[in-house]
Formats: C-alpha cells, sequence, structure tokens
C-alpha cells in the first residue's frame, strides 16, 4: 500500500525511477526474500544522498543494498525504501614517488584509487592487476560491492589479510545526512567488522593505498586464490558465503580444536549439522559453514538452520557462534 509518506518520496525522487512491491530475492547471492515497499536504483553518489536524506525527512526505513551477498532478506521483504547501490567510477587519484637524481626518473611508491562503493570488488581487483598495482589481487574472486567490503572488512583467511588495511580514506553519510569524508583509523577495522555496523552510516566512496607491482606476477597469485576459492567453497548452488564469523582463539583454545582452529564450519561439522537439510535450505556437505538455497529455499528454512546450529554449538562447546550475515527486514 502506498501511503502518504511513499508518496511523497516517489514525488521527489521520481515516479519513473521508483518501483513498488518490487521482489528483492533475485538482488540477493541467496536468491531469497520478499518484496521492497518501495524500491529505487542510485547511478551516483548523489543520488544516494538525496533517496537517505528523503527518507530520513520522513521517518521512512531504508536500506541501502550493493551486491547483496552475506544478506538474508526476510520472507516478509521489507518495509520502507531499498535503495539499490549502482555508483560505479573508478580512477586514480594521485600518485606518490621520488625523482631518481641520476636518472632524473620518478619511481612511484603509493597509488592512491577512488572507487565508488557500488563497484563491484572484482571489478576494482581487475583494475588494479591490469594497472600492475599491488594490494587488492588477494581478493580475486569474491563476491559483493566495494561498499560491501568496508562494511564486512573483507579478508582472505588463508593469508591473513583483510580490506581495512588497504584503506587510505573514504567519504560517508552519516546519521544526520551530512557527507564527510574519514581516514581508514574511523572504521576501527577488526576481524568481520568496521565501526558502520555499529553506526548504520553509508559508504559513498573509498580511497585505497596501493603499490606498483609485476603485473605478471600478481595476475599469477590472483588466479591461484581464485583455485583454491573454487576447491575449497561449495558452488552451483546460491548461498551468502559464510553464515558465521570464526570463533575467537581463546575460544578455540579452551575447548582443544585441532590445531586450535577457529572454525565455525569445524563446530558445525562436530555436532552433526554438515549436510543437514531444513525445508529446501542446507548446510553444505563440502563447507559446514555455507548455506544453501536448494531451490525454494525461504528466510524462514535458513532462519531455523541458523538457530539449530546455535543452540547444538552452544550446547556442545558453550560457543555462542555469531552471525557473519546481515538479516534484512522482519524476522
Amino acid at each position: 500500500m502506498v501511503n502518504n509518506k511513499y508518496k511523497k518520496i516517489i514525488e521527489f525522487l521520481g515516479e519513473n525511477r521508483i518501483k513498488t512491491d518490487f521482489t528483492l530475492g533475485p538482488l540477493t547471492t541467496f536468491r531469497i526474500g520478499g518484496p521492497a515497499d518501495l524500491y529505487y536504483i542510485a547511478y551516483k553518489s548523489e543520488e544516494i544522498i538525496a533517496a537517505i536524506k528523503t527518507a530520513k525527512s520522513l521517518s521512512v526505513p531504508y536500506f541501502v543494498i550493493g551486491g547483496g551477498t552475506n544478506i538474508l532478506v526476510s520472507d516478509d521483504g521489507f518495509h520502507g525504501l531499498v535503495i539499490k547501490n549502482e555508483s560505479s567510477g573508478i580512477k586514480i587519484l594521485a600518485y606518490k614517488g621520488k625523482v631518481h637524481k641520476a636518472s632524473k626518473e620518478t619511481k612511484f611508491s603509493d597509488i592512491y584509487i577512488e572507487a565508488d562503493s557500488g563497484v563491484g570488488v572484482n571489478r576494482l581487483v581487475r583494475y588494479s592487476l591490469d594497472k600492475g598495482l599491488a594490494g587488492l589481487e588477494l581478493f580475486l574472486g569474491q563476491p559483493g560491492t566495494v561498499g560491501g567490503a568496508v562494511y564486512i572488512n573483507a579478508h582472505n583467511m588463508k593469508r591473513r589479510v583483510f580490506w581495512g588495511e588497504k584503506v587510505y580514506q573514504a567519504r560517508i553519510v552519516k546519521e544526520d545526512g551530512t557527507v564527510t569524508d574519514v581516514p581508514a583509523e574511523y572504521f576501527k577495522f577488526d576481524y568481520d567488522k568496521s565501526i558502520l555496523q555499529e553506526t548504520k552510516e553509508t559508504l559513498l566512496s573509498v580511497v585505497m593505498k596501493l603499490s606498483v607491482g609485476n603485473k605478471d606476477k600478481l595476475w599469477a597469485e590472483a588466479t591461484d586464490v581464485v583455485t583454491y576459492r573454487a576447491e575449497t567453497q561449495p558452488k552451483g548452488k546460491p548461498t551468502a558465503g559464510c553464515t558465521f564469523r570464526n570463533i575467537d582463539k581463546s575460544d578455540a583454545m579452551r575447548i582443544a580444536t585441532p590445531e586450535y582452529t577457529c572454525s565455525a564450519g569445524y563446530l558445525i561439522d562436530k555436532v552433526g549439522l554438515k549436510g543437514y537439510q531444513v525445508g529446501n535450505a542446507k548446510f553444505s556437505d563440502q563447507h559446514a559453514n555455507f548455506i544453501l538455497n536448494l531451490g525454494r529455499a525461504t528466510a524462514s528454512d535458513v532462519l531455523n538452520l541458523i538457530n539449530l546450529a546455535k543452540e547444538k554449538v552452544k550446547d556442545k562447546f558453550g560457543v555462542t557462534l555469531k552471525e557473519e550475515i546481515v538479516l534484512v527486514g522482519n524476522f
């Protein structure tokens, strides 16, 4: 139902730009989720800002969606405005280097690349590799957008490398609607964490600090990363990625996991849930921390698996699993 507040949003953002009762499932890697009351595609930062300010001024809930990874949308959908972030700009912002006295050649040490938050992680990684820039090669093959990578502090756990390590500064929309530039320290990056998860601020763009590397070697290393992901992670069925965050090292030592592994998937396996199915959702037979949509899974199916895993792991190991995926809508 289009109420008066929704009518004002439609009027301001454009009747030809707003869709009503728009199904969100196809926008997510899980392929699960009900409709958004209002759906708007923003193609540039200014449109994201305008949409957020409009929703805030009318006290209408809003959610900004990028690549749709790491989220589970409620079967009931989202009652408010969903903003699809399609901002796509990438540019080299600055070079830092020194002029060699003898040859007069400039040796660049740091290259600063600015990317809009709607840019796909893979696109940005490939852009940097094609230009022979080092720093993002270990993220090739990861789904999602730059905005999501900052929000969750994306990582390559095999190599212990985190996205936030390469962030130099960023532009965000604060809770009061103002736009400001912040340094990397602002985000308080940690494992699977950034300050955005607490403040609910929205990332508009980010500047990454990279270095000059050997293009062929960088591509070779990036290709190895993609091969490893293909060998160790399930494929062929929709999934949001890892369901739970890895456990703390102190918990791993207390319960004496093999080699003190912090893997949440190991614990799920040990409580007998690897391959377990509820409805059309199933813990992967290959990697127990992945829940798969077998075709017609509902958010309720997935949530039942999540709650079951948390209950069984808590009972057996005394460890409280924490979700990595974000729940969107009413649960």
